[in-house]
């Protein structure tokens, strides 16, 4: 679902080099946006990603995959520098991707884990949305979208977290629509479900493809591609009277 308006224009997606993220930077790569793509620490899955674009055709002098801590506002600063250098104009659309998932048993969560979670997945957003806001209004038809997560709307017992982060996320985001709106820019989120990312070993993938006849209406675990499509939609002026909404993308598990 690519949209004509998204041509040339300028995006940021955050945790851009691996599952959902690679995705998102693909589609609006097709949709003809220009792209920087962060990662935080896995150089090799960088270059891997920056590999496999080249190999499917996507020209590489409209993607840049760069190392960025979301958490720290001197790399959002430069991050949004570095976008504004390569094509010579503020960026356009931002996508809040970046997350820390770490599942386990509640009471042997740390307050390292935890801040390190809220970090990345809230304060990230935070920044960018704070540093990139002014910087956007200097742009046509300026858009941004949250990656939240089912488990910010249910709960998450084996990730409490994440869970909050992204529930925090979600308000965050209605917030930000409030912000945005009189500045011309609109602000939503995307909530997954059970998505195919390819971080499941074997046997856990097993385990869920079978679960989800069950717990899924659609009975099946949804695909990257499908997360990336819906955010397309949401930056593009195909979404033109859409703010402050959050899209399930999760099979009807849960609305």
């Amino acid at each position: 679902m690519t949209d004509q308006t998204l041509r040339s224009r300028i995006s940021i997606v955050t945790g851009g080099t691996r599952g959902i993220g690679r995705a998102i930077v693909r589609a609006l790569l097709q949709a003809g946006s220009n792209v920087v793509a962060t990662y935080a620490h896995d150089a090799s899955n960088a270059e891997e990603t920056r590999s496999e674009f080249i190999r499917a055709g996507l020209p590489g002098d409209r993607f840049l995959i760069v190392r960025s801590d979301v958490s720290k506002r001197k790399d959002v600063k430069e991050l949004l520098k570095t976008s504004c250098a390569a094509w010579g104009g503020p960026v356009s659309l931002l996508v809040n991707n970046a997350g820390i998932l770490r599942q386990g048993d509640f009471f042997d969560l740390t307050e390292k884990q935890w801040d390190q979670t809220f970090a990345t997945n809230l304060k990230g957003p935070f920044l960018l949305c704070q540093e990139a806001m002014p910087i956007m209004t200097e742009t046509k038809d300026p858009s941004i979208v949250n990656i939240a997560s089912i488990g910010g709307q249910t709960g998450g017992p084996r990730a409490p977290d994440y869970a909050a982060s992204k529930a925090a996320l979600i308000c965050f985001t209605q917030s930000m629509a409030r912000i945005g709106a009189p500045m011309g820019i609109r602000v939503n989120a995307v909530s997954p479900g059970w998505i195919d990312t390819g971080i499941f070993t074997e046997q856990r993938l097993r385990e869920l493809h079978e679960e989800a006849l069950s717990a899924i209406p659609l009975q099946r675990l949804g695909k990257p591609e499908e997360v990336a499509e819906t955010v397309v939609f949401l930056l593009s002026k195909k979404a033109s009277y859409i703010t402050g909404h959050v899209l399930n993308v999760n099979g009807g598990m849960h609305f």
